[in-house]
């Protein structure tokens, strides 16, 4: 999530419960292939109830996310953070 955040960064997500999410949320989530990782995006679209997850690095080849493993089902989200940008 650079230049976002950096490595090191410590943030408080909130549990999503029946949260509705925005598009402009930073999101933990379940990497949809790697069970053992997790990823933190943002989300920059909504599909039903699935989630497409976006780095905000400009590098396209510099971290996975949606364009790697596609959209992301709600359940594998496990907490988010309201984002400035959210709508």
């Amino acid at each position: 999530m650079w230049p976002t955040l950096n490595d090191g960064d410590e943030i408080e997500f909130k549990p999503i419960g029946e949260s509705i999410l925005h598009i402009g949320d930073i999101v933990v989530a379940q990497h949809p292939l790697k069970p053992t990782v997790k990823v933190v995006k943002r989300i920059s679209a909504i599909i039903e109830s699935q989630y497409i997850l976006q780095g905000d690095n400009p590098d396209p080849l510099a971290s996975e996310d949606s364009h790697n493993f596609g959209p992301v089902n709600r359940n594998l989200v496990l907490g988010y953070l309201r984002s400035e940008q959210s709508g």
